[in-house]
């Protein structure tokens, strides 16, 4: 299983170069052109003021007891991507990432703005995906393509320049440094530090990425790719279910979020599985979520938005909440009520767990 590395810790870099003037103007002399730049901006005391809730919850003891850990942020925030690691918890609204050291007892939240390279204005970039990199993270922007840190400058390198498609989805980077990128044309590969990009399958949309070893999985609007030879081919490994839109590979296991069965046409229900053989065969995990389905005009509906692992626990987030299994899918508990809120969407730092309030997918 592929260690995660921290992710934002450029964004320290801030206060110092961006003490004065003159050294901001000299570091965009020599940005190359298409380069943004990240500026820290300290959440305004009129903001640390007003108490937050209901944005993002905390839970330190695998999934009893969960605090809100949103005071902080500003009040209504629209998030999207969220992105963990052993370090850093990242939020991403619109053209702004929040990020807190995962290292404290409750998050601290600060803020930096995306900018474009002559710093004045700040530029329209939606951030779709925040995504883990050997060095330093990608980020891909609706429309502006896909980005990575320059290390230790704050600066967001374009790396899409040779990609045919810039509508990046999701990104998925191996030990030795060959980095995938998926996209609504299908899955690229670059093996030279993305200068120049492969494609590999065309055949569907992509949604999301993970490989362990040689091994690799992919979500796609059809349904699970699998390839075995680090990405060159690939084979249709789970069809019957439809669209596969979430794809993770957690203690040994590579697990997958799918659109569900047509045969329950009169109970519209997502499917949830696992695989323990690297992906070849697929059992489902869902069974027993009975107890998280919920009601649209009078009908039962099992929506599954997420699922991650912590420590020993799967943690799954429905509509109606998040449930936790201890047994590999073969019985789940309730632990956090969702009570009306929107999608949650979860990120894992070590033992500890994060439920985020999202908008959209």
């Amino acid at each position: 299983m592929y260690t995660q590395i921290p992710v934002l810790s450029f964004l320290l870099f801030l206060s110092s170069v961006f003490s004065c003037q003159q050294n901001q103007d000299m570091i965009l002399r020599s940005v190359p052109e298409n380069v943004l730049q990240f500026k820290a901006n300290p959440i305004s005391s009129d903001t640390a003021k007003t108490t937050t809730s209901d944005i993002i919850f905390q839970s330190v003891d695998g999934g009893q007891t969960w605090q809100d850990v949103s005071d902080g942020l500003p009040k209504d925030l629209a998030i999207g991507p969220v992105f963990a690691d052993s370090r850093e918890v990242i939020l991403a609204s619109e053209n702004a990432l929040y990020h807190s050291s995962a290292a404290v007892e409750g998050p601290i939240w600060d803020k930096a703005l995306v900018f474009g390279w002559d710093n004045a204005v700040a530029m329209e970039m939606s951030i779709a995906g925040i995504f883990y990199g050997r060095t330093g993270p990608y980020i891909s922007s609706s429309p502006n393509g896909l980005f990575q840190n320059v290390s230790g400058t704050g600066l967001l390198s374009p790396v899409h320049n040779t990609l045919q498609e810039q509508m990046v989805r999701c990104v998925w980077e191996t030990p030795d440094g060959t980095v995938f990128v998926g996209s609504r044309s299908g899955i690229f590969k670059s093996t030279d530090g993305t200068q120049s990009w492969k494609q590999v399958y065309a055949e569907a949309g992509v949604f999301s990425l993970v490989g362990e070893d040689s091994v690799m999985i992919c979500g796609t609007d059809k349904g699970l790719l699998r390839s075995s030879d680090c990405g060159e081919h690939w084979n249709w490994v789970l069809t019957e279910d439809g669209p596969a839109f979430k794809t993770g590979f957690m203690g040994g296991r590579f697990v997958t979020v799918t659109e569900g069965a047509t045969e329950w046409k009169e109970h519209p229900a997502n499917r949830l599985r696992v695989s323990a053989d690297a992906g070849k065969t697929w059992q489902r995990m869902d069974k027993s979520l009975s107890s998280a389905q919920f009601l649209k005009n009078k009908v039962p509906i099992q929506s599954i938005n997420d699922i991650k692992q912590a420590g020993k626990y799967l943690f799954c987030s429905c509509d109606a909440g998040i449930f936790r299994s201890a047994d590999w899918g073969k019985s789940w508990e309730p632990v956090f009520a969702k009570n009306g809120m929107e999608k949650l969407q979860l990120a894992v730092s070590g033992n500890v767990i994060y439920a985020v309030k999202v908008s959209g997918c």
